[in-house]
């Protein structure tokens, strides 16, 4: 069985774990009574809260889900279970988890999430989600989802009809079934599963959260490794940047990721990051296009008396292993510094070069989903 192929642990299957190890309800309504103190329940907060304090307490949990006490309790639930759901010996874990919720008649008051599978919002097949709601969810409150057969069957009718958005969602609507889960309950599906939601006409206010497993070798989309992906234990590079060193950015078009990012959308990305750590840049250099030996970068490294580089992505290092592990040791051994902003790590030791290693061995050629699904 390939990895982009259905795994029928993965298909619309109930994961049972420990509430009592892994409590998300009581952990979510903890922080959600960091923002509104008064909260009761997540299942009521309807109730109590307007629709546009509901809006800014999703917001609050999503933003929370970068912090390090969430991290360590994800990365403990994760590395529990996934392991025997998996055949292969390496994996990595969505770095930015997806809080969602779905109040009593949402579809007049908030956002109703239209029926979709992965592959159309850019996870590629070898992804898998583990879907854990905090609340109860039964009837139109809970996800709605496809069966794999009925998914690939509607889909490609989608593009032998070139269906409307509203001929899909109907059809949709009349093959999907509630997913009915109790704290301590999660589902567990795949990237070709449609799934979506219908107007939430029960008095519980709806809370989920969802996070994606890329194992190694499978295909990923546009959900690239390193950065929409990290490791199990991996965190926000916290160590100090010295701001009385030189620093210049970096950018170019000479591997397969960076090839069609224009210039000043690379530097909008870098800048992001040099005023998250307060990295001061001195001058914007770049590399000569159709130079594919990176003579730009290692002159930089080697030759121009700067002390760190920040470049947009890991990406746009080259793409022959060999001259891209020279050039990330030949940094290392002129102490300089390359920070990479998509990936939000950086190249100091031998350490940081062994981990970036291992990011690309979750590189693969990530044939597109509807080529291996035959949709073309």
């Amino acid at each position: 069985m390939s990895i982009q192929d259905l795994d029928p642990r993965w298909d619309n299957k109930t994961l049972e774990y420990n509430l009592e190890k892994h409590n998300w309800p009581e952990f979510w309504l903890g922080v959600a009574k960091e923002k509104f103190p008064d909260i009761e329940s997540l299942e009521t907060v309807h109730k109590t809260l307007t629709t546009e304090q509901i809006s800014e307490l999703g917001s609050y949990l999503q933003k929370r889900t970068g912090d390090n006490d969430f991290i360590e309790r994800v990365d403990a639930y994760y590395t529990e279970y996934v392991p025997e759901l998996i055949d292969q010996d390496d994996w990595m874990l969505q770095r930015f988890f997806t809080i969602r919720v779905v109040i009593p008649n949402q579809a007049k008051k908030g956002r109703l999430l239209a029926f979709h599978q992965g592959i159309w919002v850019g996870n590629g097949l070898g992804l898998r989600t583990i879907w854990t709601p905090f609340t109860k969810c039964y009837g139109n409150n809970s996800m709605q989802i496809m069966g794999w057969e009925e998914s690939d069957d509607l889909t490609k009718r989608c593009y032998d009809e070139k269906m409307s958005y509203d001929e899909l969602q109907g059809e949709c609507a009349k093959h999907c079934f509630p997913v009915t889960l109790d704290p301590g309950q999660a589902h567990l599906f795949q990237q070709h599963h449609i799934h979506g939601n219908f107007n939430n006409d029960t008095d519980i206010t709806r809370w989920s959260m969802d996070g994606r497993v890329l194992p190694v070798g499978g295909h990923y989309g546009r959900k690239l490794p390193g950065g929409y992906f990290r490791f199990i234990g991996e965190k926000d590079d916290t160590r100090a940047v010295d701001n009385t060193k030189k620093w210049i950015s970096y950018a170019g078009w000479n591997s397969k990721f960076s090839s069609p990012i224009p210039l000043p959308m690379q530097r909008n990305v870098i800048n992001q990051y040099c005023d998250k750590y307060g990295i001061k840049i001195s001058d914007y250099q770049f590399e000569n296009e159709y130079v594919n030996w990176f003579p730009g970068l290692e002159k930089y490294i080697s030759g121009y008396n700067v002390d760190g580089i920040v470049c947009c992505s890991i990406y746009s290092l080259p793409d022959d292993p060999f001259r891209r592990r020279t050039l990330l040791q030949l940094a290392i051994d002129n102490n300089v510094e390359l920070h990479f902003a998509n990936e939000l790590c950086s190249l100091r030791t031998q350490e940081d070069l062994e981990h970036i290693q291992r990011v690309f061995k979750f590189v693969n050629e990530n044939t597109p989903p509807n080529e291996t699904l035959g949709y073309v």
